[in-house]
């Protein structure tokens, strides 16, 4: 009897997981963190070793200033999952946070090596290097996160910066216009759609 009641908890939690994981995820992107914790815990409750749970109850805590504690739970994910790209991106951004820049900076190249196309990886290394004073290094990984994402403004106006303090003033112009071009093009999509949605 108690096998059966046993096995069925575990089909119940096997049904019940993805749907709770599932939640939690719509509740974070949407910044409900209160309702994203909970339903983070009661994914955990019912999976307690899972990569992806683990990892993004993390980035919650680390978005909500419990930096150690997000460290704790992203670490925790790459142990089960260590080729996941984006868990050690995530775990670059609280080391950075924790103070721990060269870790960061180790983990960014981590994630990067094991997504050679991500621009995020580019550009998280690129800021990592600025900050330790190589800006010409960063420029490199600027330069090569844009040529895989041409429209990143954020990547525009940092290449920029980097540049301006190389003393590079005509280089910088170029990425800051870009920069002005970007942001012109999404404000005028607004405000199409805003017109449409007017108009119906």
């Amino acid at each position: 009897m108690q096998a059966q009641s046993a096995a069925a908890s575990r089909s119940s939690a096997v049904h019940l997981f993805p749907v709770t994981l599932a939640f939690a995820l719509e509740a974070h992107r949407a910044f409900r963190f209160a309702e994203a914790e909970t339903l983070y815990q009661e994914a955990l409750d019912l999976c307690p070793h899972h990569p992806d749970a683990l990892h993004y109850y993390g980035v919650l805590l680390h978005q909500r200033g419990q930096h150690a504690q997000a460290l704790d739970y992203i670490d925790l994910s790459l142990e089960l999952e260590p080729d996941n790209a984006e868990g050690w991106n995530d775990r670059g951004f609280v080391a950075d946070v924790l103070g721990e820049h060269a870790t960061a900076l180790r983990c960014y190249r981590v994630s990067l090596a094991l997504d050679p196309r991500s621009p995020d990886a580019h550009n998280n290394i690129a800021v990592a290097l600025e900050g330790a004073g190589r800006p010409g290094e960063a420029v490199h990984h600027y330069r090569e996160a844009l040529k895989l994402a041409p429209t990143l403004a954020d990547v525009h106006l940092n290449l920029g910066s980097a540049l301006d303090r190389l003393m590079r003033f005509d280089d910088a112009d170029e990425h800051y216009r870009a920069v002005l071009s970007l942001n012109a093009r999404t404000a005028n999509v607004c405000l199409k759609s805003r017109r449409t949605r007017k108009a119906a």
